[in-house]
């Protein structure tokens, strides 16, 4: 009777555990303004941080110059400020200034506080009101014009960002 019971009773439990952690994982507080995407199926890489509902670019899509507008470079960037550059400018007409405008930092681990994901690289607080963006990434450049993308764009379908197009940059895996 007893190997019956287990018999019936392991596959259930083995069953119910799965659905339990999937769930878990991919919750999201209730009112949280941020989540991190993570991508199962883009192989080796990083996840980045999505903080906007807005839709990703047009599949294709080549980048759009953007109205005017600013970032400073704080302090953590130190000896990173070329690449960070070179992404910002990736989206046109962006203005470096001494302190005003979106402050960017770096860090060399992972991000904390980008939702409920780990392992993330950068994140993008508030569409702008502040970017994060680890060193660990081999094309930092890229990185930072994917967050300074999450100003105006969400992540577009599942994959490696590459500097393609616009659409994808925004990509939600470094990889």
């Amino acid at each position: 009777m007893s190997k019956l019971v287990r018999r019936l009773v392991t596959p259930f439990l083995a069953v119910a555990m799965a659905f339990a952690f999937a769930g878990t994982a991919s919750a999201v507080a209730p009112g949280s303004t941020a989540h991190a995407t993570v991508v199962s199926d883009a192989g080796e890489g990083f996840a980045t941080g999505n903080l906007t509902d807005a839709a990703p670019p047009a599949k294709g899509e080549a980048k759009k110059t953007k109205a005017a507008w600013s970032y400073h470079i704080t302090a953590s960037c130190a000896g990173m400020e070329a690449p960070i550059r070179q992404g910002a400018n990736f989206w046109g007409e962006a203005n470096e200034t001494p302190s005003s405008g979106t402050p960017v930092e770096c860090t060399g681990g992972y991000v904390q506080g980008c939702g409920d994901a780990t392992n993330v690289v950068g994140c993008n607080w508030g569409q702008g009101q502040r970017i994060m963006l680890s060193t660990m990434v081999s094309d930092f450049a890229l990185l930072a014009a994917h967050e300074f993308g999450h100003n105006w764009y969400g992540h577009s379908d599942p994959g490696c960002a590459n500097w393609g197009s616009a659409y994808e940059v925004m990509r939600p895996t470094m990889c």
